[in-house]
């Protein structure tokens, strides 16, 4: 098989999932991002022991409403609902309610509560006009969030994520890409939140620290390796045969990408240890030998 751009049609490949989510828990965070501790009343999410394996996405929410209001209703036992974090637009306001651990309640989506973590944001969809604040703010805790449990720092650009929660790459996503546990092909309660005020660029290169995360300027030849375990699959999209999972710090060579497709960057991959070639997503790979 010729080893070029163009030529590159098929592998014996993988992609991130579950397993590539495996090393950390939560013995392993690191330092914490919040300015205050203040409980979500114990009815309003669920006790449980999650580590990096059972996490998969953090979902941005709005408000609709204040900072400390959000903050107030999350701790009345009423509520029936609640956050990991709340981030208002003025500075040391990340309030942390809910311990990562344990679930929140807060998607609309039980499977999407199991394996997310969620930001609500002072302000209202489609009609707040976001500070630099809160952006840096947010954005300090999806770093955090992702760094400690291994959730992709991509923003899957598909109206829906899968159906099951279970089944998707991961990543960084809207309510209004949750959706409804009854019917797929509708999001869940039919939330828009957080808007299209919400600038996702701006936020995505604040997660990644201005670089866009990944490789950005790799061509062909360059090497590369696996930050995590990571799936590689016969074609750059999810619905493509995954075919082997390389183990974390598995060096490749880029032969062929980037590629779009299904809100993710994906690299042709000629994995070196194993002789194994294959699509994967760029949001676990890093330049250079392991």
């Amino acid at each position: 098989m010729q080893r070029n751009r163009r030529s590159f049609l098929k592998a014996t490949g993988a992609s991130l999932g579950s397993i590539g989510l495996l090393g950390a828990t939560a013995s392993t965070a690191a330092a914490s991002v919040h300015d205050r501790w203040e409980p979500a009343d114990s009815s309003n999410y669920t006790n449980a022991s999650r580590t990096a394996s059972d996490m998969r996405w953090l979902v941005i929410h709005t408000i609709e409403g204040s900072y400390e209001g959000c903050i107030s209703w999350f701790q009345n036992p009423d509520a029936n609902v609640s956050s990991h974090y709340v981030v208002g637009n003025q500075s040391n306001q990340i309030t942390k309610m809910v311990r990562l651990e344990d679930i929140a309640w807060t998607q609309g989506n039980w499977e999407y509560n199991e394996t997310g973590v969620s930001i609500e944001l002072e302000g209202y969809a489609n009609e707040t006009d976001f500070n630099d604040t809160i952006y840096q703010q947010a954005a300090e805790v999806a770093r955090h969030v992702c760094d400690t449990y291994g959730i992709p720092t991509q923003h899957p650009t598909y109206d829906l994520a899968p159906c099951s929660a279970y089944s998707g790459e991961g990543g960084i996503i809207g309510h209004n890409q949750v959706p409804d546990p009854n019917d797929c092909s509708q999001v869940t309660g039919g939330k828009y939140d957080p808007g299209n005020t919400w600038d996702w660029d701006y936020f995505m290169s604040l997660v990644n620290d201005g670089s866009g995360g990944g490789g950005g300027g790799w061509s062909d030849g360059d090497i590369v390796h696996c930050t995590a375990d990571l799936n590689t699959r016969e074609r750059p999209n999810l619905d493509s045969s995954v075919v082997a999972t390389m183990p974390t710090g598995s060096n490749a060579e880029i032969v062929n990408g980037p590629t779009d497709e299904d809100g993710y960057t994906w690299w042709g991959l000629h994995w070196l240890d194993y002789d194994i070639w294959g699509w994967s997503v760029e949001a676990y790979l890093d330049a250079g030998y392991a």
